[in-house]
């Protein structure tokens, strides 16, 4: 249940408190003087000090040692003060050092009022040891986070972009990511995230775009079961799982007007309707993210006006790759560092020497299309160079960069036939999406496919 330190003068009262403690089931020890007192309270650590303030034969009184433990660091209990005899000055010191509670030792003793008191005290210091717990953890994940997530790049642009994240992050408002396909509009909702004070609460992403018309209502804000067929069991919606936490929004340009009226409701007033049920309130902070010119679609009437005002001051624009100057060097060999120890391969390679033919191609799918590159390079190649970067940078810019030797050579030593079908349209649909620069409406009509089929095959892979 807890340990108890009692120091105290009286040996009688000692001997009376430990009785009704151990009865309780505490873990008790006794001391008469501050002398004992450190003698025991480093090993014994105990949750709460029984502290009498005035102590006879000791070298120290209740207040010296309770400033003694605070100079030196080491308080890590709950403090009684426990007193007959001590002044209101006294008393209040004492309080104002932090002490929990006073218990006065004159008059009639109610015991079942101490063994509360002592409850709550030992209850507090469990809970806030819980809560130390939680907030080093919640350290520990946010810093191996940052560590294997960075914000990679020192060019203006991505400092300015930084910046932003940082004081977004802390301002704890709705804010729109703008970019280009493979600028990181992910990678700037995760830092702003674990930068926030919502960090640790839910986090759940969602690709708009990705959404079935006839099922974005239900997906969203959640159904009652019966309120339409195939609702077979009540289901909570993206709004309310993410209930004190955030919601990244992803492609919320490819959400119709109607559904746009009903987000822009739920951000404005915190609260959403439940399809076939009732309104409920839900406190989300929302990160949209688009690759799309919003003001645009807005000219063109296929953005509601008053979402995009509403979020129109809270814009993070993510510049391409071709726009941040040296920042591809500095990519690549974070690139490098991965896949290459990752793939075992042997690293000869300048950077600095071959930038300027590095800067010389646009990069249109921009960081994913530069990481892929990268990673291409590794599984081909048992050493990569200079010679080999610029060798396949060239075939990228003929068009003729490709990675059918490394599918084949793979499909052919897959000997169930179903994972090699699998690892195939795996490959040609990841294909697909980069020359597409990830629209996925033009995929599905290039490739013949139903764009719900598309969206279920990338969901798989």
């Amino acid at each position: 249940m807890g340990k108890i330190l009692i120091l105290e003068d009286n040996k009688k009262l000692l001997i009376f408190y430990r009785k009704i403690l151990i009865a309780a089931g505490y873990d008790v020890e006794i001391t008469q003087n501050s002398t004992e007192f450190f003698d025991i309270y480093p090993n014994f650590k105990p949750d709460l000090i029984i502290l009498d303030i005035k102590l006879n034969n000791s070298e120290l009184n209740g207040i010296q040692v309770f400033k003694r433990l605070i100079k030196q660091s080491r308080l890590y209990s709950k403090v009684i003060i426990l007193s007959g005899e001590a002044t209101r000055t006294e008393i209040a010191e004492a309080m104002k050092l932090g002490a929990y509670n006073f218990i006065e030792k004159s008059g009639e003793f109610n015991s079942e009022k101490f063994l509360i008191d002592i409850r709550q005290a030992i209850n507090l210091k469990l809970q806030e040891e819980s809560n130390i717990a939680l907030k080093q953890n919640y350290d520990y994940l946010k810093k191996q986070f940052l560590e294997l997530n960075p914000l990679i790049g020192e060019s203006s642009k991505m400092q300015h972009v930084k910046e932003l994240i940082h004081k977004f992050a802390i301002a704890d408002v709705d804010i729109l990511v703008v970019g280009e396909t493979g600028t990181g509009k992910e990678v700037v909702a995760n830092h702003i995230y674990w930068q926030s004070i919502r960090a640790g609460k839910p986090y759940i992403k969602v690709n708009a775009g990705g959404l079935p018309e006839s099922l974005i209502d239900s997906e969203l804000f959640g159904h009652k079961r019966g309120s339409f067929t195939g609702a077979f069991a009540d289901k909570k919606g993206f709004f309310e799982q993410a209930d004190k936490g955030i919601l990244f929004l992803d492609e919320i340009a490819n959400l119709s007007l109607m559904t746009q009226a009903k987000v822009l409701r739920a951000i404005e007033y915190k609260e959403i309707r439940i399809v076939g049920g009732r309104n409920i309130n839900v406190d989300v902070r929302i990160i949209f993210a688009s690759n799309k010119a919003l003001q645009k679609l807005v000219n063109e009437n296929k953005f509601r006006e008053d979402l995009y005002f509403r979020l129109e001051g809270n814009i993070i624009h993510l510049p391409p790759l071709r726009e941040r100057e040296n920042d591809i060097i500095i990519l690549i060999e974070h690139f490098f560092n991965i896949y290459s120890q990752k793939h075992k391969c042997i690293l000869d390679v300048n950077l600095k020497k071959i930038q300027n033919k590095l800067l010389s191609y646009s990069w249109p799918g921009n960081v994913r299309e530069l990481e892929k590159f990268c990673e291409y390079l590794f599984i081909i190649y048992d050493m990569v160079d200079n010679e080999i970067i610029l060798k396949e940078l060239e075939n990228k810019k003929t068009g003729t960069f490709q990675m059918h030797d490394y599918s084949m050579k793979n499909l052919l030593n897959i000997k169930d036939y179903t994972s090699a079908i699998d690892e195939f349209e795996k490959k040609y649909l990841d294909h697909q999406l980069n020359l597409n620069k990830g629209r996925v409406s033009k995929v599905a009509n290039n490739i013949g496919l139903d764009r719900s089929t598309l969206y279920k095959k990338i969901k798989k892979y």
